[in-house]
């Protein structure tokens, strides 16, 4: 049976947002429901660089990304859903006796004690009561329960407003999915659906039936696997040998999918399309064998005779050639999720292929739009809007209002002294007009200053040239041994120079020391040194700080200075760091 797009019983121009940050790449979607299913308005896609997962604290990275993101693809609604999914999230079916609702939240906790790892305490939940039934005169309610680690939702809520965004919802993957498919077909009672989300990590399993999410399981193999099958040598019908990287791998997966058994066309370096296919086959294979385990364990367990349809979403889908390998190997009615094709979609420039590559890795975000997390939503309190909040927000204005009233009963009062004080300020423009005829004078100690200065300068290079002084105070090789063995590996040296006594270079780092305010060091042989310790935080300013303790600590130097340290300007360095500017005094050599 195949997707139909439903007519829908409310009609609305008002645009919602699904944002769905995985573990590999961030997708969102904008669209809006009409009297004859939804539109997509506005999308985007963005892999998430390496350079950023491999950070700890990357929140903020993730948040300018999504920014960037909206900005390119011109999305103004700053109104977002977001989805969690993991091994931090837990959803569980009971049914318990009926209560107030306000007890449902400590009561799906006791539930699921054993099965949670976590700490409860720090837990967010929610419930969705999918309806009432009878149990020898008692009354029980069939709840649905989604538990998730506290800080896993603050994790994913803070990413959402550090790129300026308004979050509104946060819900589990499967009822993103559940919501996607609802929007576009009614299911009879007792159809058992699987929904398959084939994503770049993993790929997980969910069924569902009579609105009820039963069980959920999760499958370590995803695109990435089929990627890293590619990499390597292939030996070519010529003799010559190819080498396939990770870039070109992915490219190679995208444009030529799953071949056919049959086909005989090759790669661009002449690697004949079935060696691809002979690649591919055994994680395929694999793949299979774990959703048909997967499905009769679900069959198994929960006394089922047939999945009756399996529903297909996420990156991995849009593989050319995977809908039909799977069709052939799963004995079940098999359909794809793609919101180009299932939607309407403003965008025309937008190629079928372009279409069929990305539209099933936009399910979820298009679910999330679609839902708004009506059915689950763990954002915790502190993140809703509510009426004490909007009147806490509100309260500093009234007083704003207030004292603006009286501010301006006060300034009728200040309006009778502005007349006599524009008089004493005309009396003292006349006053500084005078100052301003001597101030010529002023500045001939300046000149006189300056010319000292270059006297002075004049002096120490005529010393230079004198028999005798022209060996270095200090042994080269014994400063450089030490920088060497001080330096710590976060750390690059970008610049070194030697200031003697009476030099250009000496002359212009007095200056510039003068006007920063800076001890004077003329009298001193120094070294300069610039560079950057790479890092972040804390880590950074206790490298700066262990490495002019080492320098001062050595006996090749008598006094270290540092002059200046400042952060790395953004975009100079792959990573974070500050730049710092010190003097080294090295110590006379025949002391050190």
């Amino acid at each position: 049976m195949k997707f139909k797009i439903p007519t829908l019983s409310a009609s609305t121009s008002e645009t919602s947002v699904g944002l769905d940050i995985g573990f590999h790449d961030i997708k969102v979607v904008e669209l809006v429901r009409g009297e004859k299913g939804f539109t997509i308005t506005k999308f985007a896609i963005r892999e998430i660089p390496t350079a950023i997962l491999q950070q700890k604290d990357r929140a903020g990275l993730l948040g300018d990304m999504i920014k960037k993101m909206f900005s390119d693809a011109k999305i103004k609604n700053s109104s977002v859903y977001l989805s969690i999914t993991g091994h931090n999230v837990i959803i569980r079916n009971a049914s318990l006796p009926k209560m107030p609702v306000e007890e449902m939240v400590n009561a799906a906790k006791w539930n699921a004690k054993e099965e949670v790892l976590f700490d409860l305490d720090k837990a967010v939940v929610d419930n969705y009561i999918m309806g009432e039934s009878d149990n020898e005169g008692a009354t029980l309610v069939d709840l649905l329960s989604v538990i998730v680690r506290g800080d896993v939702v603050d994790f994913i809520v803070s990413i959402a407003k550090s790129a300026g965004l308004k979050p509104k919802g946060v819900t589990v993957v499967p009822i993103a999915l559940w919501d996607y498919d609802q929007a576009l077909s009614t299911q009879k009672p007792g159809t058992v659906t699987s929904y398959v989300d084939m994503g770049a990590e993993r790929t997980r399993i969910y069924f569902v039936c009579d609105q009820r999410i039963l069980f959920s399981r999760e499958i370590p193999n995803g695109g990435k696997n089929l990627t890293s099958c590619l990499i390597g040598e292939y030996e070519l019908e010529d003799g010559k040998t190819a080498i396939i990287d990770e870039v070109r791998a992915e490219q190679i997966k995208k444009t030529f999918g799953f071949p056919a058994e049959n086909n005989t066309k090759s790669t661009e370096e002449g690697i004949p399309l079935k060696l691809v296919r002979e690649r591919f086959e055994p994680i395929l294979i694999k793949q299979v064998t774990e959703m048909d385990r997967s499905i009769e364990y679900f069959k198994n367990q929960y006394r089922k005779d047939s999945v009756d349809r399996l529903i297909l979403s996420g990156g991995g889908v849009g593989l050319s050639g995977l809908y039909q390998f799977l069709k052939e190997n799963l004995d079940l009615e098999i359909d794809r999720c793609n919101v180009f094709m299932q939607a309407g979609v403003q965008d025309d420039a937008l190629s079928k292929e372009k279409m069929k590559l990305f539209g099933p890795s936009l399910t979820v975000a298009a679910g999330l739009a679609l839902g708004k997390c009506d059915k689950i939503n763990v954002i915790p309190e502190k993140y809703r809007p509510s009426l004490k909040k909007s009147l806490t927000k509100l309260a500093p204005l009234a007083a704003a209002l207030v004292l603006f009233s009286a501010l301006y009963g006060y300034s009728s009062h200040l309006r009778g002294k502005v007349s006599s004080q524009k008089t004493l300020l005309s009396d003292q423009r006349i006053g500084l007009e005078k100052l301003q005829t001597q101030a010529p004078e002023l500045q001939k100690p300046i000149q006189q200053l300056k010319g000292f200065k270059e006297t002075k300068s004049a002096l120490r290079k005529e010393k230079k040239q004198l028999p005798g002084d022209t060996s270095f105070p200090f042994d080269f090789d014994q400063v450089f041994s030490e920088l060497s063995l001080l330096v710590p590996d976060n750390t690059s040296i970008s610049k070194i120079v030697y200031a003697a006594q009476g030099s250009d270079e000496e002359a212009g780092e007095e200056e510039s020391l003068t006007r920063i305010g800076k001890a004077d060091v003329s009298d001193w042989e120094r070294i300069k040194i610039i560079g950057e310790i790479f890092g972040g935080g804390l880590n950074v300013q206790s490298s700066l700080r262990n490495l002019l303790q080492d320098l001062k600590g050595s006996p090749a130097f008598k006094d270290i200075k540092l002059i200046t340290s400042n952060p790395l300007k953004d975009g100079a360095y792959n990573s974070p760091g500050i730049k710092f500017e010190i003097y080294i005094f090295p110590a006379p050599a025949n002391s050190a």
